[in-house]
Parts: C-alpha cells; structure tokens; sequence
C-alpha cells in the first residue's frame, strides 16, 4: 500500500474515490459541507431522506456527485462528534475500507483526518489511521497452496492536510505509520506460522534479516552456553 499526504479541496480531486466524514444527527464535516455546496445539496438532501443518519458504522458510496473531479465519494458516519475516541476512531477507519474493498475504487483521498479525537493530533491521525487500514486488509497467505487476488485492490491513499505547513509533519507521520504497521504484519506473520518452521532458528534469521535491512537495528543471537551463562536457566528448561 503506498501512502502520502496532500493538500486541496475534496471536490477538486481527480481520483477514484474520495472519503468524507459525517456526524450523528445528520450533521455534516467541513470536507462533506464543501462537497454538499458544490453539489448543490446533494450529500444533506440523502441525509434528510434517511439515506444515512451519521451514525458510527453507516456508510454511503455515491457515484458521479456533481460538480467533483472524483469517480465515487464516500460518506463515512462517525457517531457524535463530540464523542469521538481513539477506539472510536480505528472503528471508523475499518468500516471505511471494508466499504471501499468492493467499490472498485484503488486510490483514495481521504478527509477523515479533520474527525476531531480528543487530545490526538493531525500526527496521530494519520499513523492510526495507516494502522487501521492496514490491519483491516491485513490477510495471512504464506502457506496457502493458491492465492486469490482481488481484481482492483486498494493500492493508494491520500491523507488530507490542512495548508502546506501541515506536509512535512504529515509526511513524517506517514513513514512513522508505516513503519509500525510493518512490525505489527511481521509479529503476526510470525505468530501465524507453525512451530516446525517458526523455530529458534527461523527467528534468528528474520532478527539478522532485520538488521542488514534497517541501519537503527542490531542483532545478537545467543546460543545455549550464552545462555547458561547469563543464567537463563528457565528458557533452556
């Protein structure tokens, strides 16, 4: 999956999909405002209809909205705003691409990163939002004898920065967000695979794999009179 950030009007975002959040009550975030003018009310006569109500878990794909650069638009319900928590706010990013997996869509643009979580920051959002994303689409196919690929998976998303000055702290918490969803795939590649090939050895070797391909990492690996001699005793029994 790649990921970047970027600055720039939802309707004016020429790619498959674009991501916007709604609030319980029917109540519409700045980016689905934006959208819902140029459209000329499209997104909040849906809302008076009932077609969704904000509330956390619903979700509406729409296609073709007027007056936007994008193929599809997103709208993602994310309860009460005020009530928003960092468990709320993983939830959120879930049903965002269990909804997108199907959609056809690959690259997103997504606005979720304006849904306020108390005391997190833009920073924030866009690591757990990566997080989210990428352990939602998480999938274990190593020992599978045939591997069955998705027609149009997910391969691009944008996350959405308020003004240039928020780029370079954004970008910062994209391969800070990567980096950890990295170390989280490969602690549950590890943990899935069985004990006849996730042996000692085999964790030694991925520990010195590590090492030559990260300069902040080093890698010692102890043998049994290593380990006799530090006295660790209840691991060798």
């Amino acid at each position: 999956m790649e990921y970047t950030v970027k600055s720039g009007n939802p309707e004016k975002q020429r790619i498959g999909c674009v991501v916007v959040p709604v609030y319980a009550s029917r109540k519409l975030s700045a980016a689905a405002r934006t959208i819902d003018k140029v459209s000329n009310g499209q997104l909040s006569n849906l809302m008076r209809r009932g077609e969704i109500e904000g509330d956390l878990g619903n979700v509406l794909l729409l296609h073709n909205v007027e007056n936007t650069l994008c193929d599809r638009v997103l709208l993602v319900g994310c309860g009460k705003e005020k009530d928003i928590t960092v468990k709320t706010f993983y939830e959120i990013n879930q049903h965002m691409v269990k909804r997108l997996q199907s959609s056809g869509a690959t690259e997103i643009a997504s606005y979720l990163t304006e849904v306020p979580v108390k005391r997190k920051d833009l920073s924030w959002k866009i690591q757990h939002s990566i997080d989210a994303i990428d352990q939602t689409l998480y999938k274990f196919n190593q020992l599978k004898s045939e591997k069955k690929e998705d027609r149009r998976p997910l391969r691009k998303f944008i996350f959405s920065v308020n003004g240039r000055s928020q780029l370079m702290p954004g970008e910062q918490a994209v391969r800070q967000g990567m980096a950890i969803s990295a170390g989280i795939h490969l602690a549950k590649d590890l943990g899935n695979l069985p004990g006849n090939i996730c042996t000692p050895e085999y964790l030694a070797k991925q520990a010195q794999i590590l090492a030559t391909q990260h300069d902040a990492i080093s890698t010692s690996v102890l043998e049994e009179e290593d380990m006799e001699e530090l006295g660790m005793g209840a691991l060798l029994a």
